[in-house]
């Protein structure tokens, strides 16, 4: 990580009702607006890195989803259309009439189905080391075939008596294991995301969106029927997502561009948030 390009930004933090849900988020930065929308088991601080060294020239709206971190953990609506319904609920709420979309891991099916809900609204939309549910097109291969955590998080009452007071060892390699550089996370973000865990409700909740993956590809599927009109950027990790990412994206939109970063695995904006950060400044003004 090159400091030297990180900016001080300050965080406006912030609680919406939408669709049923509370949701906490933080604004940050002028510009353009870009919703953010994070994977597990992080929240809207894994965008930090961005908003660092975006945010004199874009206007960031990072909030946690349903089932994570500040926000409300229902025990029901993890599907993507409705995460997608939470999305629009809280760009309403920002007076926010056109935005870019980013998103990363768990993010990206509802991302998907937002870019589509609100299509005549999304300028763009950036999915960064996502797995895609429900596709089939020549050479697809569904994630869970592929990545063991999938299938062990859908059970989550196994999940749930294996992780529960084990979070800080459990997410310990998490974040080691998917990564590239095993040091990429630092002391301070391991123990808060540990913190993040041990919150009532939130293991639980957070596992909805993997107990979801099957509503996820019925929906994915639903949906890509008609190739995506918004302009879609897809880039993964080589020891994560590899090639999985760009070709999903080339099946299911009109335009778009991306590929493989090389020496990364899952967590980019913490390995290499300067890489990231170039195609995301070049991608996002064309379409601002």
């Amino acid at each position: 990580m090159q400091e030297s390009n990180k900016r001080s930004v300050e965080l406006t933090h912030k609680r919406v009702k939408t669709n049923g849900v509370t949701l906490h988020y933080v604004t940050a930065g002028r510009g353009p607006a870009v919703l953010c929308m994070h994977g597990w088991p992080q929240n809207h601080r894994e965008f930090l890195p961005i908003i660092e060294r975006l945010g004199d020239r874009f206007a960031f709206i990072a909030p946690d989803l349903r089932g994570y971190g500040d926000s409300d953990k229902p025990f029901d609506g993890y599907e993507p259309k409705t995460i997608a319904e939470d999305m629009i609920g809280l760009l309403n709420a920002e007076n926010v009439d056109r935005f870019h979309i980013l998103s990363h891991d768990l993010g990206g099916p509802p991302s998907v189905a937002l870019a589509y809900l609100a299509s005549n609204r999304a300028l763009s939309l950036a999915t960064i080391e996502t797995p895609f549910f429900g596709l089939s097109f020549p050479g697809y291969v569904d994630p869970r075939v592929t990545y063991w955590h999938l299938g062990m998080h859908m059970n989550m009452d196994i999940t749930r008596f294996l992780v529960e007071g084990r979070e800080d060892q459990y997410l310990r390699h998490f974040f080691r294991d998917f990564a590239y550089n095993p040091n990429a996370f630092s002391e301070d973000d391991v123990q808060f995301y540990v913190m993040q865990m041990r919150q009532p409700g939130n293991l639980r909740a957070s596992l909805n969106h993997y107990g979801y993956i099957p509503q996820m590809a019925e929906q994915t599927k639903e949906l890509t029927r008609n190739k995506l009109a918004v302009p879609m950027l897809a880039w993964a990790g080589r020891r994560s997502f590899g090639d999985h990412c760009f070709d999903c994206a080339k099946a299911i939109a009109s335009s778009a561009e991306g590929g493989v970063i090389e020496q990364c695995g899952h967590w980019v904006f913490e390995e290499n948030p300067d890489f990231i950060v170039g195609r995301l400044n070049e991608f996002w003004p064309r379409y601002s």
